[in-house]
């Protein structure tokens, strides 16, 4: 059998693979310390604190204000869809009102155009009903269709 040797010398340190670089970390700042509480030192830390109340007071306005106009945009809505509702309302009634007049309406006209109204106004002109002798019933050999000749 043949031997099988493998170089694994390329993997070893110092070879030509690249090298880690070490990340170098910053060296922190050093903070400014005061010692001496001098009368200009007061004055800008007075300043300073100024600005940053000022600051947090026009943020506190801002955010007051964004809020109103939230809560009064609510209140506007609110009352436009209430005047939609009471509209709706409104006209829910008198549709309610028009379909009982309706039925009122077709009951009456119903109750005028009953068989026997009909009948009695027939005998009065004269009318008779027909008999079943009088009827003439005939089939259609040919289909159910007709054609009507056109009147020139």
């Amino acid at each position: 059998m043949a031997e099988i040797m493998f170089d694994l010398d390329l993997f070893d340190e110092g070879t030509s693979a690249p090298k880690p670089v070490p990340n170098k970390k910053p060296e922190p700042r050093p903070k400014v310390r005061v010692l001496e509480d001098t009368p200009h030192v007061r004055k800008e830390k007075l300043v300073i604190n100024e600005r940053r109340s000022n600051l947090s007071a026009v943020a506190i306005v801002c955010v007051a204000l964004v809020l109103i106009a939230v809560a009064s945009s609510f209140v506007c809505l609110g009352a436009y869809i209430n005047n939609y509702d009471h509209k709706t309302q409104v006209l829910q009634e008198e549709l309610d009102i028009a379909e009982s007049q309706n039925i009122i309406l077709n009951i009456k006209k119903d109750s005028m155009v009953s068989f026997e109204s009909v009948r009695q106004s027939a005998e009065e002109n004269g009318m008779i009903q027909r008999d079943r002798y009088q009827v003439t019933y005939f089939e259609l050999s040919q289909g159910d269709y007709g054609v009507v000749n056109p009147k020139n």
